[in-house]
């Protein structure tokens, strides 16, 4: 079968969230090829893409045939089962990928609902922005899950605090920070929640993480916390947007406290880093308050800035509150 190499990689990168490198299910490394569709699934995400598929039903390395096909320079390439193997072929070039025909995977476990509904509005991006904040790991589910009501999103990762006010029209559920920052930058249009996992989907795609009904979430001591007393209004410095801005280039990600700003009454620093280098900027500025540093991941920080610069700032927190969103950040020395 012939295909369109770009369109086809378009297929397998947002299928890949679903598949783990390491063999954590019997072939959760792989991509399942179905009569109608592509799968994959690690336990935790299940990615399922329509995909015409004549040549049967098998299972081949998911991150070896997203290598070729980003590899491969030519505009068009087949594809061809040869011997138990999935041939990938161009113009001047052929690699052959070994396959395996029984399906062992439990895919058929997870029942993929065929019908999504319309996903509320803020919903998705309230989601994505507290899964920023969160903790990696799975050892505490109030750090490590954002939490979402009918009302609102919420996360925290006992450092930071974020609530969304958005109506999302789901119900109380946990659902891993990993997991949704894993789905691909398509443009999620619907939703749909089973017994354990939400659906996310738009044309041809369905994604499934699975969640939990339990409630670990401790509203209370949230409110006390995000209720910040003894504050002072101040207007953060134009300037801050853009150092931030140029510092993302060496940020690792939004789950870590590894990016550091420091601001006092004439400049503002910004240091983070990641595993290939870092990045450090002092800027002049004028800045009427109380000097701090906080530690924040950069990108939702920016997203912030784009809202507003007014915070409030008590001895040992600062808060920004705008459009129904309350982002709080615990100073450090």
């Amino acid at each position: 079968m012939k295909l369109d190499r770009l369109e086809f990689l378009a297929i397998l990168k947002t299928a890949i969230c679903g598949a783990h490198q390491a063999e954590v299910l019997e072939q959760s490394h792989c991509f399942i090829f179905q009569k109608e569709s592509i799968t994959a699934f690690n336990g935790e995400i299940l990615a399922q893409v329509k995909f015409l598929n004549p040549l049967g039903e098998f299972a081949v390395p998911a991150y070896d045939l997203i290598q070729l096909v980003t590899k491969f320079p030519d505009k068009e390439i087949s594809l061809d089962m040869k011997s138990q193997q999935l041939v990938v072929s161009g113009k001047k070039r052929r690699a052959g990928l070994t396959v395996q025909s029984e399906i062992l995977l439990p895919i058929e476990d997870v029942e993929v609902p065929s019908k999504l509904g319309k996903i509320k509005e803020g919903t998705m991006a309230a989601m994505v922005m507290a899964a920023k904040i969160c903790s990696s790991g799975h050892e505490d589910y109030r750090v490590s899950h954002i939490h979402v009501s009918p009302d609102k999103v919420q996360a925290t990762d006992k450092f930071r605090f974020l609530r969304v006010a958005v109506d999302t029209g789901l119900r109380t559920t946990l659902i891993p920070s990993e997991a949704l920052l894993a789905i691909p930058d398509i443009k999620i249009t619907k939703a749909k929640m089973g017994k354990g996992w939400l659906w996310l989907g738009s044309k041809g795609v369905r994604l499934g993480i699975c969640c939990s009904d339990e409630d670990y979430f401790e509203d209370e001591l949230i409110d006390s916390v995000i209720a910040i007393k003894g504050a002072s209004p101040v207007q953060l410095p134009k300037e801050m947007s853009n150092v931030v801005d140029r510092a993302l280039i060496m940020a690792k990600d939004d789950v870590t406290k590894m990016s550091s700003i420091t601001l006092t009454s004439k400049s503002i620093t910004v240091r983070t880093q990641k595993e290939s280098g870092w990045y450090e900027e002092k800027q002049p500025v004028k800045y009427k308050g109380e000097s701090m540093k906080l530690f924040v991941g950069l990108s939702l920080f920016k997203d912030l800035l784009t809202k507003t610069h007014k915070a409030l700032v008590s001895q040992d927190k600062i808060k920004m509150e705008k459009d129904g969103v309350e982002f709080l950040v615990c100073l450090g020395e």
